[in-house]
């Protein structure tokens, strides 16, 4: 594309005048690394020029930050049909290329800082992402190194047998056990890991970094129980005579067949279950709740029930992604800190929520990019420890 008609489109994009094909035309040039450079100086001259006024010390993030997104979305709903349920996100769909780079320069003039530099050095000390691993300790206290490589059977544990499939998932094969035959295994997560299991029963449960299920390899005949720490889902087989239970710190779920998640991790200050569906019950200290679908039960002095959950948010780290939606950045660390095994440092007290949506397979260096790009704050690697600044 001549810079002539990049310009041109451009300049209608900033005005919220370019129609929905010419809105394809410019995401595929900017699709092309060759148009990336002259669309970010193209940008910076009508930034300068005036498209965006830069506002004072106290509005910068907001007004520019905001506006940008409310500018990306509407041009964003002409392109594709709009989604069930919609919520800001900063890279979502054709228009994420796009979004990333009018952050990164309102940014720029918004506080006359420019990232180009800070971005290599972030780069040179990158931490990896984490991804499918994990460790299982057999009822002989023997252990097994569980990674996406390994395919084939395992060992064999009491009445069952275990295997790893070409998935990396690990899958519990046998018939049901006396009282006494009844051994036990555990998956450990470490930070930087997850992994998944398919029990004896068929259920099926998505382990989180730093996470352990405790589990019988064979279930007995007049219940299911398995326990959890860390951050677990479940979709659980449905067996009306055989009752599911998981037990965690300060909780204990009770299913018949349904998917929940179940989030107890020490740091976050509550053992949360979240019903996506079918329907379980949560007791604590003697009080049982029931939850409907979209529900969350957050168990600590007692038990609080939580409306209207945003349960693809909730679920994105499953799914192989990350989803917040205008929360803390504390919170937003703690994720980051489990997934990439790193240690958190914050040396100024930041308030500010934070909205991003991006892949879990990103190197750490461009996911704190892009919550740098968000304006407010700063952060600095050095090996695997984050310090977090304003």
């Amino acid at each position: 594309m001549e810079q002539a008609r990049l310009k041109a489109l451009l300049q209608r994009y900033l005005d919220n005048s370019l129609p929905p094909e010419e809105l394809k035309e410019l995401i595929a040039a900017l699709q092309q690394d060759t148009h990336q450079d002259t669309f970010l100086q193209e940008l910076q001259q009508a930034l300068a020029g005036g498209a965006y006024a830069t506002p004072t010390d106290a509005e910068k993030k907001d007004v520019i930050f905001r506006s940008i997104l409310r500018k990306a979305e509407a041009q964003e709903t002409s392109v594709m049909p709009p989604p069930a349920r919609r919520r800001v996100s900063l890279w979502k769909a054709a228009v994420a290329a796009m979004v990333i780079v009018l952050a990164g320069v309102a940014a720029y003039f918004a506080t006359g800082h420019r990232f180009t530099g800070h971005r290599s050095a972030l780069a040179r000390q990158d931490v990896p992402p984490g991804g499918n691993k994990a460790t299982l300790l057999l009822a002989d206290g023997s252990y097994v190194t569980l990674d996406s490589t390994h395919k084939g059977m395992l060992a064999r544990q009491g009445n069952a047998t275990v295997s790893q499939t070409g998935h990396g998932q690990l899958a519990y094969d046998g018939t049901n056990a006396n009282e006494k035959d009844i051994v036990y295994n555990t998956v450990f997560t470490p930070r930087g890991g997850q992994f998944s299991i398919v029990l004896p029963d068929g259920s099926k449960v998505w382990l989180n970094a730093a996470s352990s299920l405790r589990f019988p390899t064979t279930f007995p005949a007049h219940e299911r129980r398995v326990e959890v720490t860390g951050e677990a889902y479940f979709e659980v087989a449905p067996q009306q005579s055989r009752p599911f239970k998981v037990s965690a710190p300060q909780a204990e779920v009770t299913v018949l067949g349904t998917n929940f998640n179940v989030n107890s991790y020490m740091d976050d200050g509550a053992v949360k279950t979240t019903l996506l569906e079918g329907r379980v019950l949560v007791t604590h200290q003697g009080h049982t709740v029931t939850l409907k679908p979209g529900q969350q039960a957050q168990t600590k002095a007692g038990i609080r029930i939580l409306e209207q959950i945003d349960t693809e948010a909730l679920m994105a780290w499953k799914n192989g992604r990350f989803s917040c939606n205008d929360i803390p950045l504390e919170n937003i660390m703690q994720q980051i800190s489990r997934w990439y095994d790193v240690q958190v440092i914050f040396k100024d007290n930041i308030t500010d929520t934070y909205s991003i949506e991006v892949s879990r397979d990103v190197p750490l260096s461009k996911l704190l990019r892009f919550l740098e790009l968000s304006g407010g704050v700063h952060f600095e690697v050095n090996g695997k420890t984050i310090t977090v600044k304003k």
